[in-house]
């Protein structure tokens, strides 16, 4: 009979859901795999043979926290996941894990603030609730990463290397650019109250950069007069992956994506209440304001190679990796 994973996914981006996915997709040729997640981006997505427990976006504090505690209580699974929030979001896995003797518990530590690690008291609830820590991508240089048996992984990405669309085909159909013209692509993948910030990011770059195709990427439709650069592909990785320069935040996604296909990213750190985007930044060119950004994005440009020769991504998935490590603790 085939086992279940159940992945606790819980948080208002992307991040949480596409690693969740990303994970889910390896493990779905060997395991089912379900996934708990409260991300107002869930329907928008393919579930990659997934199952999704939905918990609309909207739903109160405590009412998501019952519901969490429901899934967990009332699904069969032989092994539980849980992405970055020990506790969970809103503590609710605090009475639940300790009754789970039987079932394996995992726990994907990407970078997290340490005040939060300190006020809870993580360490010792980690080494006590979970059978492993496994870091996907985010060095050694973390809260928990110096926790016994600690797996680290490549980043985790929703696309291998040769599942990406031909950039060609992304550039014409997708982005509706022909081939003559340089990408500035805006990845507008955080928050929703975010959105202004990106739009107001686009359309200077738009007017800044007359002879390049600027776009935005966000499944949120943003003001009128960017009607006609808005685009919305999931998963973004292959917009990405077609783009000359990336104009974003610092979120897990946005920066190991870019990162994974050679693209230089551009990247304003958000803030947030749990992840260190401030941190993340380093690895891409961080800038501060938006003139920092338009100063930033011609540089590349002047070094950047003709659109219509772009080099062909390789990299290395995590999640392929994470998989087999995670079958082995079930045995």
């Amino acid at each position: 009979m085939t086992k279940t994973w159940l992945i606790y996914a819980l948080g208002g981006g992307w991040g949480h859901l596409n690693r969740a996915l990303s994970l889910g997709r390896i493990a779905v040729n060997q395991r089912k795999v379900e996934i708990i997640t409260n991300s107002p981006y869930a329907k928008h997505i393919h579930n990659q043979g997934c199952l999704l427990h939905s918990i609309p976006h909207y739903t109160g504090f405590a009412a998501t926290c019952l519901q969490v505690q429901e899934i967990l209580l009332n699904t069969d699974y032989d092994c539980l996941i849980v992405d970055t929030f020990p506790r969970g979001l809103g503590g609710e896995l605090v009475d639940i894990l300790p009754r789970l003797h039987s079932i394996p518990r995992i726990l994907i530590h990407r970078d997290i603030n340490p005040r939060y690690v300190i006020e809870k008291d993580l360490r010792s609830f980690v080494v006590k609730n979970f059978q492993a820590v496994i870091v996907p991508g985010e060095g050694k240089d973390l809260p928990l990463g110096d926790l016994p048996g600690v797996i680290h992984t490549a980043p985790w990405l929703v696309r291998n290397a040769g599942e990406l669309l031909d950039k060609k085909t992304v550039r014409s159909h997708i982005l509706r650019v022909d081939d003559t013209q340089k990408i500035i692509l805006v990845c507008a993948a955080g928050q929703a109250s975010e959105l202004a910030l990106f739009s107001q990011l686009t359309l200077k770059l738009h007017q800044t950069f007359p002879e390049c195709a600027v776009r935005i990427l966000t499944p949120h439709s943003p003001q009128d007069e960017l009607k006609d650069l808005w685009v919305f592909h999931h998963p973004g990785i292959e917009c990405l992956a077609a783009a000359d320069v990336i104009v974003g935040g610092a979120g897990y996604n946005t920066v190991y994506e870019c990162a994974a296909v050679g693209v230089p990213l551009v990247a304003l750190p958000l803030a947030r209440l749990y992840d260190r985007q401030h941190k993340r930044v380093s690895r891409s060119y961080a800038v501060k304001n938006i003139q920092e950004v338009l100063t930033t994005v011609n540089q590349l440009l002047q070094t950047r190679q003709p659109a219509n020769k772009p080099p062909i991504p390789t990299y290395t998935n995590g999640a392929i990796a994470a998989v087999h490590h995670i079958i082995n603790y079930e045995l």
